[in-house]
């Protein structure tokens, strides 16, 4: 890593800024995750066992998924693994950690997954967004080059000395992002968990971060220079498999939860009709980026994701209003 990028020399041990927010990500998420479970009635302790061992796990994961994915990489074989100060994670990695973690906990403690799951998530949405936007002290999370006139101005386009031009900080958008969805799954989690609000089951947190976060970042990933792609169709991003395949998990979720609760209709058959368009024509559009029709296929696959939202959105509305 570059100089510049040092927050404290100690000679024989530096520490980066990328590590320090890191850190602080890390801590803001456990104590958020602390203070939740103590609102779902648990205990501290209970909590922080289920941090102690979710943190390595994490982790490990995350750089295991990085090198698997990268690992043409990595000339030297399985000792590259472990030269963990030349960086790369991935992010999906760690969330598969957490998850691993807490269904563990909740196997073995009798306690219920799900409550701890949304209690999780706004833990996580806050640790997502302050690495995010840390990224920038390492010129992570850019993506493609941008006219240069008033480009300067603009806290999401960042100057790239490689490239020598100017390029999307899509980490900008992954943060922004990451910090409403943090305030909005704390909305929700205090209204289930705190005020009790008739209508709000389990698990609705959690749906919430899988839907948002999902669609979201099925859209960035795309405009990324630095995803990682699957070893058998090199040309397909696997954060973004990933990132729809939840989306339309919690879709699906909420349709059955919709149908529980106010009945198979014409105009439901209708709904899923439609969010099955809009993700087909996302996937054309995805596979018809090019350099001249850039931002006009972005904005479609844009509309195209926000339309699933706002399906589902209206699902879970319809629902919590019938049941309320």
């Amino acid at each position: 890593m570059n100089e510049h990028l040092v927050f404290l020399d100690f000679g024989f041990f530096e520490i980066y800024w990328f590590g320090f927010f890191a850190g602080c990500a890390v801590l803001v998420a456990s104590v958020i995750f602390c203070r939740l479970r103590k609102m779902q009635g648990e205990e501290y302790s209970d909590a922080l066992d289920v941090i102690l061992c979710a943190i390595p796990t994490a982790f490990l994961l995350s750089r295991l998924a990085y090198c698997w994915f990268r690992h043409a990489s990595f000339s030297d074989g399985i000792s590259d693994y472990f030269c963990l100060t030349d960086g790369g994670y991935a992010l999906h990695g760690a969330l598969l950690g957490v998850l691993s973690v807490i269904l563990l906990r909740a196997h073995f403690s009798g306690k219920s997954a799900v409550k701890m799951l949304d209690a999780a998530v706004p833990a996580l949405t806050s640790a997502i967004a302050i690495g995010r936007f840390a990224g920038i002290t390492g010129f992570e999370e850019t993506g493609f080059e941008v006219g240069s006139q008033g480009s300067s101005a603009m806290p999401f386009v960042l100057w790239s000395e490689t490239d020598q031009a100017w390029v999307v900080w899509v980490g900008f958008f992954e943060g922004l992002i990451a910090l409403i969805l943090t305030g909005m799954t704390l909305w929700l989690f205090y209204n289930k968990y705190r005020l009790h609000a008739y209508g709000l089951k389990e698990g609705c947190v959690t749906l919430c971060f899988m839907l948002t976060y999902g669609l979201s970042q099925a859209l960035l990933e795309s405009m990324r220079g630095d995803s990682l792609f699957m070893i058998t169709l090199g040309f397909v991003r696997i954060d973004q498999i990933i990132s729809i395949v939840m989306a339309v998990a919690a879709i699906v979720l909420i349709s059955v939860d919709y149908c529980k609760v106010c009945g198979l209709s014409v105009s439901t058959v209708m709904l899923w009709l439609l969010c099955a368009v809009a993700l087909t024509f996302a996937v054309l559009c995805e596979f018809s980026l090019s350099a001249t029709y850039l931002a006009p296929l972005y904005m479609c696959m844009f509309v195209s994701l926000a339309v699933m939202w706002m399906i589902a959105a209206w699902m879970f509305k319809g629902t919590l209003k019938e049941r309320a």
